[in-house]
């Protein structure tokens, strides 16, 4: 082959290849299996696009509730870069709010579901990359996915309609099934941008992204709510560069378990950046960030943290200090972050509320009674009153029997019964945007 036939076949796959890139469109409501994927006549099923994605690929998602393959909340795994799938828009494509048109995923009530991924790009070589990859406007409820007791409340020794998991009880509510698999788990040397998600009932973590290059990483404007081990972990991805992380808007609370930590970070001097900024990270069994390998290349400003039982900063796995006592205790900038109870939970399930603040592991030096009585009033809360201990009142935290049941964490809004439908997330979910002002979860950002 001569050098210019060379040079003209390398040209026509240039010129092709952005030509196979296509806007593909999906409606549960409006939709069908048999396409074509266009807007006037959109795909039916989500799970049946991804797993066929070509590079360059934009993914429009109109408003329902998309259960995944064989019903489990899952997606299939994203086979090659430069995607974007974006949520949240009208049965007619002609507009897009996400916390309006909701394009939610989930498994089937009564069914209990794998807990893999649900969003997951993880190439088989990652140093490589393959360009981009956008998530953007999905709510996420991954409760049928979790465990659930068979015994109604706790010390009544009642079935009351929940699902019988035997060896786990009513005291261990949300139990992650296997793994530590997180709802969104990207990996690869390129940039990310994770932006105006909801992820409800996280078996595991929330959110992982592992990057390289040189890129930017955008986790933005995301809800996490209710998580085991880490609502975000962002690191960085072994000689594969120096990314820059911004991490900002975003509200991630009430993660348990011993590293029920907000925020997962390590950064390292000379492999990029990590900015923090604005996010409501509140109730976590461990701390509001937690740092691997030193901080001197995190950026942390105008946070607010509340109801960490190791502390709001942490480093290597130890607890190190509140917000009040940031810029004294900490080597890495940081400024205008604060230690107060988050508003957003006087919008949240009472119920839920309720048994959280009776978990017997809650307080410690950094967070005390006092605060978890602070957090109960907010939400409308008067004295306890436990199920178990019938015709008693218990007036503060410090006052409660040693005796009571380890609530923990479990399903939000309430405890799953068989025969239940899922909840209405627009009414027990989305009241949470925008209610700590400029910090958390804002309305719909573009």
């Amino acid at each position: 082959m001569t050098r210019i036939a060379l040079s003209l076949l390398l040209l026509s796959g240039l010129l092709v290849s952005p030509a196979l890139a296509k806007d593909i469109y999906v409606s549960k409501t409006t939709g069908s299996n048999k396409g074509p994927g266009t807007k006037a006549a959109p795909y039916k099923l989500l799970w049946k696009v991804i797993g066929k994605l070509t590079p360059g690929d934009r993914v429009h998602v109109a408003e329902g509730v998309y259960h995944g393959k064989k019903k489990s909340g899952q997606m299939p795994k994203i086979p090659v870069g430069d995607i974007h799938i974006i949520g949240g828009y009208t049965t007619d494509f002609s507009s897009r709010d996400p916390f309006t048109h909701l394009s939610v995923i989930t498994g089937v009530a009564d069914r209990q579901a794998d807990t893999r991924e649900v969003f997951q790009y993880a190439p088989t070589n990652p140093a490589k990359g393959e360009g981009p990859i956008v998530l953007d406007g999905f709510c996420i409820d991954r409760g049928p996915g979790l465990y659930y007791s068979g015994h109604g409340e706790g010390g009544t020794d009642k079935q009351a309609g929940y699902k019988d998991t035997t060896c786990w009880g009513y005291q261990a509510m949300n139990k992650k099934k296997s793994g530590s698999d997180p709802a969104i788990e990207l990996l690869g040397k390129t940039s990310f941008t994770v932006r105006n998600m909801i992820l409800i009932n996280n078996p595991w973590w929330g959110i992982s992204v592992k990057a390289g290059g040189k890129g930017k990483v955008l986790i933005e404007n995301n809800l996490i709510l209710s998580y085991r081990g880490r609502g975000i972990e962002a690191i960085t991805g072994g000689g594969w560069g120096a990314p820059e992380y911004v991490i900002r808007n975003n509200t991630v609370a009430f993660g348990s378990t011993t590293e029920g930590r907000a925020l997962s970070l390590d950064p390292q001097k000379g492999k990029g950046t990590v900015l923090v900024e604005k996010n409501v990270l509140a109730f976590g069994s461990q701390t509001g960030y937690m740092t691997k390998f030193g901080a001197s290349a995190l950026t942390l400003n105008d946070n607010l943290f509340y109801g960490f039982t190791k502390g709001d900063a942490g480093s290597g796995g130890s607890g190190v200090c509140n917000a009040d006592e940031f810029e004294d205790e900490l080597e890495h900038d940081n400024e205008g972050n604060v230690h107060e109870c988050p508003k957003f939970i006087a919008k949240l399930s009472k119920d839920y509320v309720d048994h959280w603040s009776q978990w017997k592991s809650l307080t410690s030096k950094t967070f005390s009674s006092d605060e978890v009585m602070a957090a109960r009033k907010l939400v409308g809360l008067g004295a306890y009153t436990l199920p178990f201990f019938k015709g008693k009142t218990y007036e503060s935290y410090a006052k409660l029997p040693p005796a009571r049941v380890n609530y923990g964490m479990y399903r939000y809004p309430h405890h799953f019964k068989e025969g239940q439908k899922l909840m209405d997330w627009k009414k027990s979910v989305l009241v949470v945007i925008g209610a700590d002002g400029a910090r958390g979860i804002q309305a719909f950002k573009k």
